[in-house]
């Protein structure tokens, strides 16, 4: 073979550079920073030395010093001008230059270019030199730290250390990290500690495969998306995207980086680069959908989600988001069919039977939900919206115990979180809890005013204490405003649930206001599923046609209650129906007592007729008796 065609061995300064990105990707900045200074020391004018140089620095001031001095070398280096854009050194259109040269700051002083001055001899070089100055700067701190530690020893042996708590496995074909972050209390145990066995992750969805230096990127930028470092991660996979520009996974997880940073504007147009680097690329459409929803829960996002499914259709937590827009639709069929076709791509995923449980939930299916919950929970007993959903399923099938237990755990490991508290107020409320039930459920919306279910269970439980014996008639009225004022909020918050406008009617009806409870649920007729809450919209509405006095509507919707299967409605509504319809047929049965009134008035009216014409004409006008005499004698 030609020696010319074989590939040249690297020089030590390409070899010192890998161990450096080794170091930054195994988080052992230190080291990355002393191999680096070694590098600038030799060559000072790299400003690939000073980007990475930025990424092992662990203060924000001085990865912006390091990346202003890149750009100073080479204004076009990409890298660090993504860099000083993203820490807002820099306008996105770079029309801002960095700090001029005329007002230096320390660090500059202190590492200004070999050329710039002419250099000393011997002791005097040495210190003079802007590297050595670094190293010396770094060193002093390092003294110190140890100093510190050593004169805190005694005090760090005794402090008791606090537990690592796992947050649970992967999601499954996506990414190894979770999509939100819970701040868990450190005295909690870790519920890794319930698992009998090793999980192993998942390999990321996303990834495309990478070599050499890009690959050194990767792996960093992944150890600092997993450590939750969202610029960090943005700067490096912006650096991966340089080296390779055609990497629309680089893209991506830039996005996602965004996203779980609830910058969702910037993490939208990741998504949109990725997508014009590459339009198959379909992790791309999947996250613009999540950060769009989280926006605005309303927007319509199933063109993404269909275009994720399509560009490939073995990507199974498309199918899980696609099935979840759904279900908040109201579209349990639709919802069904996506968990289906996601559990027949990965039918050991936690993940998939947690969702499989929300829409038999949804579909009224307690049984079933209950065993696909526990079956999630048994797959990984770390993953907290399995705990969410168990709960939720014990309360379905009347396990009121349980479902507060687990709730609970659920609620201790997301002390932030408006859902939390939600649920487990919910949780309470089913239980007869109804003081937690209420703490709970307001501490859900001062986490979270828009928590359209918070206001939904604090609508029932004020509606169901104006139900109590023994309250005096201003707190039984106070009790019913307050419901509806919260079913209110619900609805406002939640337009599409029928759940949320039944309960609005109920306590409509509670306040005798029956156009408003009738017009309530005929809005989200539409979004009726099951034969139960076609009996809850049939219901409310015979009710309040009744009290309209619009009769035969409401012996209308009376009978098509009681035809409805016996599971579909409860016994005292079912009761009441039937009590109804005997009352609203009564009157027919009945019209003897009017007709006995109306036979005697004609004949008495027959017997006296002269003589009330006679005393009537002249006492109302004597000129209209005049003109009619003439009339009636002929």
């Amino acid at each position: 073979m030609n020696p010319e065609l074989l590939p040249s061995e690297p020089s030590p300064q390409e070899r010192m550079l890998q161990t450096a990105i080794e170091a930054i990707r195994q988080e052992n900045f230190a080291q990355a920073r002393e191999i680096l200074t070694k590098l600038l020391k030799a060559d000072q004018n790299n400003p690939a030395y000073w980007v990475w140089m930025s990424a092992a620095m662990e203060t924000p001031k001085e990865r912006l010093y390091c990346l202003q001095t890149a750009y100073k070398l080479d204004p076009t280096d990409p890298a660090a001008r993504r860099g000083l854009i993203l820490m807002g050194a820099l306008p996105p259109d770079d029309s801002l230059q960095p700090f001029p040269m005329n007002h230096p700051r320390p660090w500059e002083n202190k590492l200004k270019l070999a050329d710039e001055k002419p250099k000393p001899k011997g002791l005097k070089r040495l210190t003079g030199n802007p590297v050595f100055r670094l190293a010396a700067i770094f060193g002093v701190a390092g003294l110190v730290l140890v100093g510190a530690v050593i004169g805190l020893g005694a005090l760090i042996v005794n402090r008791p250390q606090p537990t690592a708590v796992v947050m649970g496995t992967p999601r499954p074909t996506v990414t190894p990290y979770r999509t939100e972050a819970p701040n868990v209390q450190p005295t909690l145990p870790p519920l890794a500690a319930q698992l009998e066995a090793t999980y192993t992750p998942t390999p990321i969805y996303g990834a495309t495969p990478h070599s050499g230096a890009a690959q050194d990127i990767y792996r960093s930028a992944q150890r600092s998306l997993l450590g939750q470092q969202w610029d960090n991660s943005v700067i490096m996979w912006l650096q991966l995207a340089t080296v390779e520009p055609g990497s629309a996974d680089a893209l991506y997880f830039a996005g996602e980086a965004r996203r779980l940073a609830k910058r969702y504007d910037e993490a939208i147009e990741f998504y949109n680069q990725a997508i014009q680097v590459n339009p198959n690329y379909a992790p791309s459409y999947l996250g613009r959908a999540r950060a769009t929803l989280a926006k605005n829960p309303r927007r319509d996002v199933l063109s993404d989600l269909d275009k994720a499914i399509a560009a490939d259709p073995n990507y199974a937590e498309a199918y899980l988001e696609r099935a979840l827009y759904y279900l908040k639709r109201g579209n349990y069929a639709a919802a069904m069919n996506d968990v289906e076709d996601a559990d027949a791509v990965n039918p050991q995923s936690p993940l998939i039977k947690v969702t499989l449980a929300r829409v038999l939930l949804a579909m009224g299916e307690n049984e079933a939900a209950l065993e696909a919950a526990l079956e999630a929970n048994r797959l990984d007993v770390t993953m907290l919206e399995g705990y969410l959903v168990l709960g939720l399923a014990y309360r379905a099938n009347g396990e009121l115990q349980k479902s507060v237990e687990t709730l609970e755990i659920y609620a201790n490991y997301q002390p932030d979180s408006a859902d939390a508290f939600m649920v487990l107020g919910s949780a309470y409320f089913t239980n007869g809890e109804e003081d937690k039930a209420l703490k709970s459920l307001q501490q859900a919306i001062r986490l979270d005013r828009t928590n359209s279910e918070a206001y939904y269970w604090l609508g029932e439980l004020y509606l169901k204490k104006s139900a109590e014996e023994g309250l005096a008639d201003a707190r039984r009225q106070e009790y019913r405003n307050l419901a509806v004022e919260n079913f209110e909020k619900s609805v406002q918050y939640n337009t599409e649930s029928f759940r949320n406008a039944e309960g609005l009617a109920r306590a409509y009806l509670a306040v005798e206001k029956w156009g408003n409870a009738y017009i309530t649920v005929e809005k989200v007729k539409k979004f009726i599923q099951t034969d139960v809450e076609r009996g809850q919209y049939l219901y409310i509405s015979a009710t309040a046609n009744q009290k309209l006095n619009a009769i035969s509507a409401a012996i209308r919707d009376w009978n098509a209650l009681l035809a409805l299967p016996e599971e579909a409605v409860p016994p005292e509504r079912r009761a009441e129906a039937e009590a109804q319809l005997l009352v609203l047929k009564t009157p027919t049965k009945e019209p003897p007592t009017p007709t006995e009134t109306r036979t005697p008035q004609p004949t008495r009216t027959v017997t006296p007729t002269p003589t009330p014409r006679a005393t009537r004409q002249p006492s109302v006008t004597p000129s209209i008796t005049s003109t009619r005499q003439p009339t009636s004698t002929p």
